[in-house]
């Protein structure tokens, strides 16, 4: 599991931290790369290792740690804390890719369509038209798109020839 964790931290450096945050970029590779943080972590079930959490939980508990010395530190003093803030707890990471499993649908209703969010992503998911979602065997949204977010789709997926969306399966990103 050690492998698969740090995997994970150093995926997450390079796709989610690497230019919007150095400190986390750093934090994350500094996890990878040290034995007893990945020991620590490995004592958690896996949907609870995610990088997002363990930052998360360092901050709510000790406040945004300077560097790696300063997050183990603070990890392996108070593991016990640490470990029970991180089972309690989840994380939100408000992403557009999480409405992949509503473009077939909202693609194959008559337009044009007002959407209402509610909820804490920001607007995000108000702009399905904006993003472009790789389903694998079909993309949907524009192809200039900033945004692009990889799913997979489970079940039978219903695609009709000549248009660009998908009106079956379950997509999930």
């Amino acid at each position: 599991m050690t492998t698969d964790t740090a995997r994970a931290y150093l995926e997450f450096a390079d796709r989610q931290a690497r230019d919007s945050s150095p400190l986390y970029e750093a934090l994350c590779r500094g996890v990878a790369g040290d034995p007893a943080l990945l020991a620590f972590l490995d004592t958690l079930p896996d949907a609870k290792r995610q990088p997002n959490l363990l930052l998360a939980a360092v901050r709510l508990l000790y406040g945004v740690p300077g560097d790696v010395d300063e997050l183990r530190h603070r990890a392996l003093t108070d593991p016990g804390r640490l470990r029970a803030t991180m089972l309690a707890r989840a994380t939100q990471t408000n992403e557009a890719g999480r409405c992949a499993a509503m473009l077939p649908v909202l693609a194959a209703l008559p337009g044009p369509l007002a959407l209402i969010e509610v909820g804490a992503s920001a607007g995000l998911c108000l702009y399905p038209d904006r993003y472009r979602v790789d389903y694998g065997h079909v993309a949907v949204g524009p192809r200039t798109a900033r945004c692009e977010s990889p799913a997979r789709s489970r079940g039978r997926c219903h695609c009709r020839p000549g248009r660009r969306t998908c009106a079956g399966g379950r997509a999930s990103t």
